[in-house]
């Protein structure tokens, strides 16, 4: 199949879509202009993913270690549980991405979704403490993430149904700034949680769930409350067989002429996997950036499916101290991510310039935690050099995030932005998947260590950041374009 043909397949024409008979509940923006109000308001949904997310890659694995205790593969098994949730959203969250595009409801395409999902992932959530056994908890993580895939896709997907593409940047910004405080606020449960005098057992490690579950219900609240998606349907949710879009401009639903049937027998949907490896083997550029993403979050997945095990055994500090170094480590991140993005638009420096500065300045941040300051913190109970150099950390790594994307979207060819975009995070998700099986089979191995096995968690992301600095290398293209 020629290369204009794919092309035709993969964009569907605004001829072939035809408006549904549903006036919008909310007021259209000014043309290529941004609602800063409604933004934030849609951000509650991913705001409340990265809130969930952060609490449970905190806690579950402190659970998994009083359950397993003793067990000479501890470390595996807690990289194998942490493992689940990416392979279930790198098979499902396409499929419920696609779903959502074919929903008629009258609350919109998306919200069914956030709505069923969020309500159950909180039932689970809440759950998970409770259940003092290993298959038992093991089958409730299985289901909370099964929920959470059900509406991790429309959380995000939902902003660019109501924003222009000329903004969608800035809305982004948006989004990313307001989801992240989500993570924030996951971090500092466990210090709330810490502060209720009196808790013991199994209550001590509920509450911080039974806060987090509750949080999430109220923001859903806030979102239906605020959020009005254009009615798709009569329903509170019926599956089309075609595909449904909103018009940016009018926020009316605009339906598909052609049934998926068709579709599939035309072979449109095939095409954007066929097209992705032959992205993938044609574009010398873009494969040694997604090397690179590989090896970035290959590094700090693996802290962030370990670290909260670091920090109670090997420095030996309560776990509430223990959440402060998350917010060492994140709000920085939060601070910085709008300033971090100057130094590539810079044309002094540029992104690919800007990308290996950030790159030598992690492996210097890295390297000095692995051989001067963790040496020196094992049982000493001071977190207090592990958190200055963790927020040094985290600024090159959010100026990482933050011009890689820069970069991807360089690298893509005009018309292709979304399957560049799908590439990239199916490499991502790759990478989280396999992360804490990685590091959790390492830690495994060195068990005869007991608890000072912890050692090698930083020497082992500066080796993976250190792949990735070689293989971002060879990139001669991403710069801006004139």
């Amino acid at each position: 199949m020629s290369e204009s043909n794919s092309n035709e397949i993969l964009d569907e024409s605004p001829e072939d879509m035809e408006f549904l008979p549903y006036e919008p509940r909310m007021k259209p923006s000014k043309p290529d202009s941004l609602s800063v109000k409604r933004t934030i308001f849609i951000s509650f949904a991913f705001f409340i993913v990265l809130l969930a997310w952060s609490y449970f890659n905190f806690k579950v694995p402190l659970l998994l270690n009083d359950i397993l205790i003793g067990n000479p593969f501890l470390d595996l098994i807690k990289g194998l549980v942490m493992a689940i949730d990416n392979v279930i959203a790198v098979i499902l969250q396409p499929y419920f991405g696609d779903l959502s595009d074919r929903t008629k409801s009258r609350f919109g395409r998306r919200m069914p979704y956030i709505i069923i999902g969020t309500t159950t992932s909180v039932v689970f959530f809440v759950l998970i403490p409770f259940v003092q056994f290993f298959a038992g908890l093991v089958l409730v993580i299985f289901l909370f993430d099964l929920a959470m895939s059900i509406y991790r896709s429309a959380s995000i997907a939902i902003l660019p149904d109501y924003t222009s593409q000329k903004v969608y940047s800035k809305g982004s910004a948006i989004q990313q700034f307001i989801a992240n405080l989500g993570g924030l606020v996951g971090f500092i449960i466990p210090i709330v949680a810490g502060a209720i005098p009196g808790l013991s057992g199994v209550l001590f490690d509920a509450i911080g769930f039974i806060i987090g579950g509750t949080l999430m219900l109220v923001l859903l609240g806030i979102h239906v409350l605020t959020v009005k998606e254009t009615p798709t349907g009569d329903k509170f949710l019926q599956l089309s067989d075609k595909k449904i879009e909103i018009d940016v401009d009018t926020y009316k639903a605009k339906e598909s002429i052609e049934t998926i049937g068709e579709i599939r027998k035309k072979g449109k949907i095939l095409i954007s996997y066929r097209q992705s490896i032959k992205i993938v083997r044609n574009h010398r550029d873009f494969a040694y950036f997604l090397a690179t993403i590989f090896f970035m979050y290959l590094a700090f997945a693996s802290v962030e499916s370990f670290f909260s095990s670091f920090a109670v055994q090997y420095i030996g500090i309560p776990e509430s101290a223990a959440a402060t170094l998350f917010i060492a480590y994140s709000g920085p991140m939060i601070l910085f991510a709008y300033f971090v993005g100057l130094l590539g638009q810079w044309k002094k420096v540029g992104r690919r310039n800007a990308i290996k500065i950030y790159l030598i300045w992690l492996i210097i941040s890295v390297a000095i935690m692995a051989f001067f300051i963790v040496p020196m913190i094992y049982k000493n109970h001071q977190p207090i050099l592990v958190m200055i150099m963790l927020a040094l950390t985290s600024i090159p790594w959010m100026g990482f995030i933050v011009i890689s994307f820069s970069i991807l979207w360089a690298l893509a060819p005009e018309g292709k932005k979304g399957i560049y975009t799908g590439i990239y995070y199916t490499f991502n998700q790759a990478a989280y998947a396999l992360a804490p099986v990685i590091f959790g089979g390492i830690l495994t191995s060195l068990s005869f260590l007991s608890d000072y096995r912890y050692i090698v968690m930083f020497p082992f992301i500066l080796i993976c950041i250190l792949i990735a600095f070689l293989l971002f290398l060879p990139i001669k293209s991403g710069e801006v374009k004139e």
